[in-house]
């Protein structure tokens, strides 16, 4: 079979991204019955990235795969993070900015046709709706094998991505709405904020630095550690980074105020948060593990 000739690239793409990998299948011959995708892709965002929209012609589900940013969408404000699900078309007002520390990447897959509009609604995901999805990694594959199956330019590649998008969807639409439940939503919001903490205790040294870089209260941080049990943020903070400090101290290549300084602490500061959290100071320590 020949290939299909590559479509030129729509003016509405965004060219504010860092790397991408995208199809386009064409928007010039009318829309039929069917669901008809129009073009998609995978993006990695510029800092600078900043879509506004007032409206869009097709009909857009888009996935955050990785990284931060804010969306605005019918007339709410979410946090986007990974696994973050949101859904826009004609008459829908749009805003998504990445946030530039922590680049977006998301997929996005524009379509149309008389059936997406009832495939939309009968799933639950109507133009305006954001989910945070329990399945990020189940979805991510699927978008990742339709970007890639999109991205061919064969004679079948319309109806090959058409039909993966159309079951796509319809798993989306068994899954529960986690983002009406607040109960979920805390849990996610307090796994989130677990993460940052297991990811950067060594450079962060304050639990009003984890809610500034989870774009949550220093009270509602609290609250959430003390809902689900984990004491509280600094508590939690404190024990990851002293726990470190004990395993480089316990491998014998760094002195007392080394680590200190790794940590960011004056060395007599360092000594009394870590008898508190391991009950010896550090050359008892040292000592007794024959260091």
């Amino acid at each position: 079979m020949n290939p299909r000739p590559a479509p030129e690239e729509p003016a509405f793409i965004s060219r504010q991204v860092k790397a991408a990998e995208r199809f386009y299948l064409g928007s010039g011959a009318p829309l039929t019955d069917e669901l008809t995708v129009i073009c998609g892709g995978w993006e990695l965002t510029a800092p600078d990235y900043l879509i506004r929209r007032e409206t869009f012609p097709w009909l857009a589900v888009e996935f955050v795969a990785g990284g931060r940013g804010r969306l605005e969408i019918a007339g709410a404000q979410h946090e986007l993070q990974r696994g973050c699900f949101f859904t826009y078309g004609p008459g829908v007002r749009v805003r998504i900015e990445s946030d530039p520390k922590h680049l977006l990447s998301k997929f996005f897959i524009n379509f149309g046709g008389g059936e997406a509009k009832n495939l939309l609604s009968a799933t639950a995901l109507q133009p305006g709706r954001f989910r945070v999805l329990p399945n990020a990694d189940e979805v991510e594959a699927a978008l990742r094998l339709l970007v890639s199956d999109g991205r061919h330019h064969r004679p079948h590649t319309p109806a090959i991505v058409a039909l993966e998008l159309r079951v796509l969807l319809l798993k989306l639409g068994e899954h529960p709405d986690a983002s009406g439940d607040p109960d979920r939503r805390s849990q996610q919001t307090l796994r989130r904020c677990l993460d940052y903490i297991d990811r950067h205790f060594v450079s962060t040294a304050t639990a009003e630095e984890v809610a500034a870089a989870c774009h949550v209260s220093p009270s509602h941080l609290s609250r959430l550690f003390q809902r689900f049990g984990h004491g509280s943020p600094y508590e939690y903070l404190t024990r990851k980074r002293m726990v470190h400090a004990a395993e480089l101290l316990d491998s014998g290549h760094l002195l007392v105020h080394e680590v200190a300084e790794r940590l960011g602490m004056d060395p007599f500061h360092f000594s009394r948060v870590f008898k508190r959290v391991h009950g010896l100071s550090p050359q008892p320590f040292i000592r007794r593990h024959g260091t």
